[in-house]
């Protein structure tokens, strides 16, 4: 089914979390969603490491949502690794952000993501982005996990 299709949110602000876990629920989409605070969690997340070796517990995602400022390690770190490992290289990243500057978009699409998408300020906005990148990226029969 569509709806067991995994996402992995990877952002440091428990708050934008939130909101796209609301996002997704008012749009209509009810797929599992892991959140990860943090690059390094996120790497973990994707090798099925420490706390995530449970893969029946944090199955691979079919999806990745990644914002690329973060503390420390960066998106933009995340996103070159991912490119960089064959068994990932098809999983969809899309870069989820609070910025509207040009050149961040043009870094997603440079260094592979698959989309960059801009956070709305307005809850009905960020509602119909999430249900964007749900209907194309979630719903897609075609769409399936890397691994």
């Amino acid at each position: 089914m569509l709806n067991d299709r995994v996402i992995l949110l990877v952002d440091d602000s428990l708050t934008d979390t939130e909101l796209v876990r609301r996002a997704f629920r008012s749009a209509g989409f009810d797929n599992p969603l892991h959140a990860v605070r943090s690059a390094d969690a996120a790497l973990e997340y994707l090798l099925g490491d420490g706390d995530y070796v449970d893969r029946a517990k944090f199955p691979f995602p079919h999806l990745l949502l990644l914002d690329h400022r973060m503390p420390g390690m960066t998106g933009w770190d995340v996103l070159q690794w991912v490119r960089r490992r064959p068994e990932l290289r098809a999983l969809p990243v899309i870069i989820f952000s609070g910025s509207e500057n040009p050149s961040d978009e043009k870094t997603a699409l440079d260094l592979g993501a698959n989309a960059y998408v801009t956070k709305p300020v307005v809850f009905a906005e960020f509602v119909q982005a999430i249900k964007r990148i749900g209907e194309f990226w979630l719903m897609s029969p075609g769409k399936s996990p890397a691994r």
